[in-house]
Parts: C-alpha cells; sequence; structure tokens
C-alpha cells in the first residue's frame, strides 16, 4: 500500500455519521481522487481545520488500486484563498468551479493543466472586478482541457468557416447561431439542423474566442457588455449541463440568487 503524495485543492466533502468524512481532492498527478477522512471531524483531529472546501495543501494519502475510497493520511494546508471566503459572491463561484471539476472529471485521470487553472483561477477571485467573467474565462478554459471544446470557428456541422461577415442578417443586427448538440457555431446554411440553437451576437463569439486563447494576468484589460454576459452565461451554462447531464446546485444558486 504505497503512500502517495501531491499537490491536491479540496472540491468536495461529504459528512458521514460519527467523525468521519469523504473528502474528495483534485491533484495534478492523480486527478480526482476521493478519500475516506476517519476522525476529522472529532475536535481532536489535528486535520479537522485544514480540510475546508477549495484548501489547496499537500495531500498524503494511501493509494490502493481499483478502490473507490483511498485513505487519507494527512494534508498539510498551503492555501486557504481567505480574500474569496469573506465575500458571499466570490466563495459561492469558487464553490461552482470545484463542482464542475468534480462533475466533469474522472477519478485516475491525471491532468495538471486543470489544476493549475483551478488554482490560479481561485487567486485572481479574491480580487477580480468581474467575478462572471472571470466564471466565463473559467468555463471555457476547463472546457478546452476536458476535451469538450466547442467549436468557435468553423461550422460544428459542415465544417465551414463561420465569421462575423457571414453571420445571419436580420432587420436589427446580424446574428449567429450556437447549436448545444452540435458543439459549436452552426452556420446560416445548418442552422436549421438544430431549431433550438442559441442565437448569439457576432461581438458576443469574438469575446468568447478572447476568453478561450487569454491569460488570467490580462483578463483585466477585456471588457463584456451586458448583452456579451447575458449570451455567454446562456449558451455555457447549457453547454455544461449538456455535457455532465445533470444540474449543477451551485450554478443553480447562482442564477437564482446572485442574477436576479
Amino acid at each position: 500500500m504505497p503512500v502517495q503524495k501531491t499537490h491536491a485543492i479540496v472540491i468536495r466533502t461529504f459528512s458521514l455519521r460519527e467523525s468521519h468524512k469523504i473528502i474528495t481532492f483534485y491533484t495534478p498527478d492523480f486527478g480526482k481522487v476521493k478519500t475516506m477522512a476517519y476522525g476529522v471531524k472529532s475536535p481532536k483531529s489535528k486535520l479537522s481545520g485544514s480540510l475546508e472546501l477549495l484548501n489547496h495543501g499537500m495531500l498524503l494519502f494511501n493509494y490502493r488500486e481499483n478502490r473507490d475510497l483511498q485513505n487519507l493520511t494527512g494534508f498539510e494546508l498551503i492555501e486557504g484563498f481567505d480574500g474569496i471566503r469573506t465575500d458571499f459572491a466570490r466563495i459561492t463561484y469558487g464553490c461552482y468551479f470545484a463542482e464542475l471539476v468534480d462533475a466533469i472529471e474522472s477519478e485516475g485521470d491525471a491532468n495538471p493543466e486543470i489544476f493549475d487553472l483551478l488554482r490560479r483561477t481561485y487567486q485572481f477571485l479574491a480580487d477580480t472586478d468581474d467575478v462572471p467573467l472571470l466564471a466565463r474565462f473559467f468555463e471555457i478554459k476547463f472546457l478546452d482541457l476536458a476535451g469538450y471544446a466547442p467549436q468557435l470557428s468553423q461550422c460544428a456541422n459542415c465544417s465551414s468557416v463561420v465569421t462575423a461577415a457571414s453571420a445571419k442578417r436580420t432587420q436589427s443586427a446580424s446574428m449567429m447561431f450556437f447549436s448545444v448538440r452540435h458543439g459549436g457555431l452552426l452556420c446560416e446554411d445548418c442552422q436549421h439542423r438544430d431549431t433550438s440553437a442559441f442565437s448569439i451576437a457576432p461581438g458576443s463569439c469574438e469575446l468568447l474566442k478572447t476568453l478561450r486563447k487569454s491569460e488570467l494576468d490580462k483578463l483585466s484589460r477585456i471588457r463584456a457588455s451586458t448583452r456579451n454576459h447575458r449570451e455567454l452565461k446562456l449558451v455555457l451554462s447549457s453547454f455544461i449541463q449538456y455535457h455532465t447531464e445533470r444540474n449543477l446546485k451551485s450554478l443553480k444558486f447562482i442564477e437564482s440568487v446572485l442574477e436576479m
């Protein structure tokens, strides 16, 4: 039963009777790791204060192959992201990011880039002026890294190039069409293949492309209109729900409380 040591972020906790918890971590070396933390709810436990949701630390666990629950033996706190815990909106979004990773990532699939994205997003979450824009940044980056990248330059059905110039023109504006089912934009000729496709402004599509190729330290330079926010939120949340096949509780809470 070899002991493994790795950086880890707590992405889910579940209390059991008495003093035990099931703690799910996301790690750069093992992907998602679900552990049994015996006695951690006891006031005498050395780990009781360190295993809070979103905490980043050094994880020690006894690894057993083909076992659903690993045995947690230690967790040394490195970063608690205290700057987001005193702000209701920021901690709620932080929980959403953790739930999204938990919903899509599989146990044992290591992806160091996803771990780094999650850790650095929590660092930026404490100070960003536009929390919803950071959320859209995290969503598109995470979807790309997890293998669910939406098609934003070519038609998801016929592969023809889709640009603002080729967008369908209505009496009031040019519109593009995003199909969750097909996995991206549809050209004007293929629009009929998904009558539930979302119509979005070319500017919103360009913003999503910008977020996809941007870095976190450049995010403060990007501006989004109310319409951009509304359209990207609708497109990405629908896309995520389609691929996770479930309603994320934290996302529903954000929609009902923070975005009323």
